[in-house]
């Protein structure tokens, strides 16, 4: 007797007729920021334009790209097209070139060498799987923040930008003050709870433009989008007063904690590497950590 199988191609196959209704995404599958592969991005019953302006929905940097290079729109039968916008270099389909296209379910979309999207419509269920994914690459797993990899990447591209169009890039580097001695004293699960805290509390300081990750170990990063000298420096004075105003209590016990920040900004010096800005944002904190700690260094306050 031959047995029954019942194959299961996706997660939705589980639900039956009763799943949750569908939603059309992009995914990115191919980019040159490899942080960002694997994001999703909803498309709705708006235009949804592709191409380097600042403006757009997905914002590609590459000169390959037009400043608007393509569109996605619902047409009025309910089907999603893709429109080329006169683009220079072209927007490909499956491969092939299209001015007007309607998609289906698993199209792959590209726009210049490195950009490719694939046109998705999935259910609650699956959406959720493809998030988690996504979480779990560019997510440090305890504090929830951005982690270095992702961190690393984004910076490449925006130090990039910031070169080519003059404005300036600023880095925000920190760590705690006397962690090791908190892990010694109260425990690694204390340590734990402390990272995780100031994680929050700088998190809910900063811009939402802004990108903020945990660097490793102790030590965090933060960029500063089209900031200069003094606008991130009060940035991070205000992350310090936030960490320094707030409770750390683990298991009923306080816990004094304090972190040390260190600023540098492109426009301020001759940097050629993203490395070089990281580089100088790491040497003011450590003469924030070697002035007392609890305070805030930079070049307009340290001189050169």
């Amino acid at each position: 007797m031959a047995e029954d199988k019942t194959a299961v191609h996706k997660i939705s196959d589980l639900l039956g007729e009763n799943r949750a209704a569908n939603n059309a995404y992009l995914i990115i599958i191919s980019a040159k920021t490899a942080a960002t592969i694997g994001k999703m991005l909803k498309l709705d019953k708006g235009e949804f334009v592709m191409g380097r302006a600042p403006d757009t929905q997905l914002q590609v940097e590459d000169d390959g790209i037009s400043r608007k290079h393509c569109k996605i729109t619902m047409a009025p039968n309910g089907h999603f097209q893709l429109v080329d916008l006169g683009s220079t270099n072209g927007t490909f389909l499956n491969g092939i070139k299209v001015n007007v296209a309607t998609l289906q379910d698993g199209d792959k979309i590209q726009i210049g060498a490195n950009t490719v999207v694939k046109f998705s419509i999935q259910d609650q269920l699956e959406e959720q799987y493809q998030r988690s994914i996504y979480e779990s690459a560019t997510r440090d797993g305890l504090t929830r923040i951005f982690n270095k990899k992702y961190f690393l990447d984004t910076l490449r591209k925006e130090f990039a930008y910031c070169l080519r169009h003059r404005v300036p890039l600023s880095m925000v580097m920190l760590d705690i003050d006397h962690f090791k001695k908190i892990n010694d004293t109260y425990g690694h699960p204390a340590g734990d709870y402390v990272l995780q805290k100031v994680a929050a509390k700088v998190a809910e300081t900063v811009r939402q433009e802004d990108l903020f990750a945990r660097y490793g170990g102790e030590e965090f990063a933060l960029m500063l989008r089209e900031s200069a000298s003094e606008k991130s420096i009060r940035c991070a004075e205000r992350c310090r007063r936030a960490v320094d105003g707030s409770e750390f209590v683990f298991n009923g016990t306080p816990i004094h904690v304090t972190i040390s920040l260190g600023v540098a900004t492109v426009l301020d010096s001759d940097f050629a590497q993203p490395e070089d800005l990281i580089a100088a944002a790491d040497k003011y904190l450590y003469r924030a950590k070697k002035g007392g700690r609890n305070r805030v260094d930079a070049m307009e306050l340290s001189g050169p």
